[in-house]
């Protein structure tokens, strides 16, 4: 008799099969074939939900990918290969198809990268919100300014932040009412700052700046479930409203003397400067 433990054992092994494109009955057998480590279709059909006409066509399937070896006789019986291997060839799969991915996207890009984006976009959930900021951070070239709460300030924002401190960037932290403690250990050419305000009781959640010319907002909003999901807005461009704003913040902060606020050529942008077929806010 299967326990209760090894029944959510195989049925999580195949949910975890299927998302990885195998067939509901491809999964069952393999999982079937692994709990038997070899049988026959009978066997298989017995131990998992699958018709025994069914586990035949599922081998077929399998002995193509791999993943299942068959010994022709009287009955067939199939053997999985190991786990190193099956691990393995979902590794190489997926590795060749994100590669193609990667290639193909890149044609798709438009051939004329627009530095300007019209208005604000949103991003919203923490994770979402944590790779938008790993994405601009990588793409730094001078300058980073980044306020977080320290339990934001994930594994991977460090990492990018380390990547851009080796590539020479400058970098400039600050968190919630002194909550980043141990910066200098992790970034230790980092700059710490102290933040702009007093947070206790803010909804605001990270802030960023890169190049001057990169801003990102987070919030946490509570929804109807009463459950806060994080969100950011941001704006890219040296005339982006949000930009303007957040840049002149900092500038104050560090108490720099930025010659562009004085002559406005880095001014708000007005209607005129618009391109009247975007729309000035968009969802992500």
């Amino acid at each position: 008799m299967v326990t209760f433990d090894r029944e959510r054992v195989e049925d999580r092994a195949i949910d975890l099969l299927t998302e990885l494109s195998l067939s509901d009955y491809e999964a069952r057998t393999l999982v079937g074939l692994l709990r038997l480590g070899r049988g026959s279709a009978r066997e298989v059909s017995d131990v998992v939900e699958v018709p025994r006409s069914r586990v035949y066509d599922a081998v077929e399937s399998l002995h193509e990918m791999g993943l299942v070896d068959i010994r022709y006789g009287t009955p067939k019986e199939f053997i999985p290969v190991s786990r190193e291997t099956t691990i393995r060839k979902f590794e190489v799969k997926y590795e060749d198809l994100t590669e193609e991915l990667s290639t193909t996207l890149e044609r798709l890009l438009p051939t004329e990268l627009r530095t300007e984006q019209i208005g604000v976009w949103t991003v919203t959930g923490s994770d979402n919100v944590s790779r938008r900021i790993v994405e601009f951070v990588n793409d730094a070239q001078e300058e980073v300014v980044l306020m977080s709460k320290e339990a934001l300030l994930t594994e991977e924002i460090v990492d990018a932040l380390s990547r851009a401190e080796e590539r020479g960037i400058d970098i400039y932290l600050a968190g919630i009412n002194g909550e980043i403690q141990d910066i200098d250990a992790v970034l230790p050419d980092s700059t710490v700052i102290e933040a702009l305000w007093s947070w206790s009781g803010s909804h605001i959640s990270r802030l960023l700046l890169v190049n001057d010319e990169v801003t990102l907002v987070s919030v946490d909003r509570t929804r109807p479930d009463q459950k806060p999901v994080e969100v950011a807005i941001w704006g890219r461009g040296t005339k982006n409203n949000l930009v303007v704003v957040l840049r002149t913040i900092f500038a104050v902060q560090f108490g720099e003397d930025r010659e562009e606020f004085d002559d406005g050529s880095a001014g708000f942008e007005t209607s005129n400067d618009r391109d009247t077929d975007e729309e000035s806010t968009h969802s992500e």
